[in-house]
């Protein structure tokens, strides 16, 4: 009976260190803002290497708290790096992976994490084919020259000519 008992007090701990909240450090001094978008207001800036608890994402974008609860708020996830400031590379060697917890081999992939927009292969823009009911869509939201220029006179806009340039940057000639 006490095995038994031993046993779940155990595997309880294992399981509440796997599901514990995640931390990482600040790659650089880094805002903290109050809402996660770059022209939210900042209510506080951490040193480099802060080591912040991160209490979920969203995008692009991280919510933290200090260790010490002093600072919460929204920092971008580029300048966060998960783990500690101080922590030396492992080799697997911790207690959940000797036990077979979360030590399942990576899968080989050929795609890589980005928070920006994927690029396309060559392949792909060779075997893209066009959606004609997104094309009619967006033939809907055309304008004709008289409409845009009802709206521009409603919004006080004045027009303006602009060069064009060739690939080389130089201007090009105007057409008559």
């Amino acid at each position: 009976m006490k095995f038994l008992l031993r046993l779940i007090a155990i595997l309880a701990m294992l399981i509440a260190t796997a599901y514990a909240a995640e931390t990482g450090y600040t790659l650089k001094a880094t805002e903290v803002k109050d809402n996660p978008f770059l022209d939210a207001n900042t209510v506080a800036t951490l040193a480099e290497k802060t080591t912040v608890e991160i209490v979920t994402r969203q995008g692009a974008w991280m919510k933290v708290k200090t260790t010490d609860a002093r600072q919460q708020g929204w920092i971008r996830m580029l300048s966060v790096r998960l783990g500690s400031p101080d922590q030396k590379p492992q080799s697997g060697g911790n207690l959940l992976s000797s036990l077979g917890i979360g030590s399942r081999p990576r899968p080989s992939t050929n795609s890589t994490v980005t928070t920006g927009v994927r690029g396309f292969s060559e392949e792909d823009l060779a075997n893209a084919k066009p959606n004609a009911a997104e094309v009619e869509k967006m033939r809907g939201f055309a304008a004709t020259p008289e409409e845009a220029a009802k709206m521009a006179a409603s919004g006080k806009l004045a027009a303006t000519q602009v060069a064009y340039f060739d690939e080389n940057g130089k201007p090009l000639k105007e057409k008559k």
